[in-house]
């Protein structure tokens, strides 16, 4: 009687804990490459600079893809690390949540899947700005050829070059950059 009490309640625990462990999985979240985002100070706080400005204006992004690739890949980046860094539990839940959905919009946008990992999202980002930035075209051609990129090449650059204006994003980039410096917000 006591081992199959025991052995029911040890099978429900697994059991439980593998239902808990699939309906909450962390987003995912990259490491920004060092010296990606021109500081040598605060990446996180950098990033969501980068990202609030370039969402909140951006018309200086079109026809500028290096300075669109850096905002987007900010975005992306900022979006897993609010939702896993203890450094941000603090924040808002809606404001993470708002990064999330803000980081999806974009990459639909850009024909970039949801399962495809943060890393990869940030490490081509980042390096088709420094592409752009140098006028290396065969390098922009490799990086908007991989897998990710899934509009093909032309459409991809072309998208790039001229992300829309998104409510969602801009409030969702100034917000979280607000919080990061402790601005009161009214409401």
């Amino acid at each position: 009687m006591k081992r199959s009490v025991l052995f029911t309640t040890l099978a429900a625990t697994l059991l439980l804990s593998a239902c808990a462990e699939s309906a909450y999985r962390l987003p995912s979240t990259a490491v920004m490459p060092p010296g990606a985002l021109q500081t040598n100070g605060d990446v996180d706080v950098r990033a969501l600079d980068i990202a609030a400005y370039g969402f909140g204006h951006w018309q200086e992004m079109v026809g500028n893809p290096a300075l669109a690739a850096e905002t987007v890949a900010s975005l992306d980046y900022m979006a897993g690390k609010l939702n896993t860094a203890p450094r941000w539990v603090s924040m808002p839940a809606i404001f993470r949540m708002n990064m999330l959905t803000a980081r999806e919009q974009v990459r639909a946008q850009l024909g970039i899947g949801r399962e495809v990992p943060s890393q990869q999202v940030v490490d081509a980002l980042i390096g088709l700005a420094a592409a752009y930035r140098a006028g290396d075209q065969a390098q922009v051609q490799r990086l908007l050829a991989e897998p990710i990129f899934t509009l093909g090449p032309q459409e991809t650059a072309q998208r790039l070059a001229n992300l829309p204006y998104m409510p969602a994003v801009n409030n969702a980039t100034t917000h979280a950059d607000g919080y990061a410096f402790d601005y009161n917000f009214p409401g």
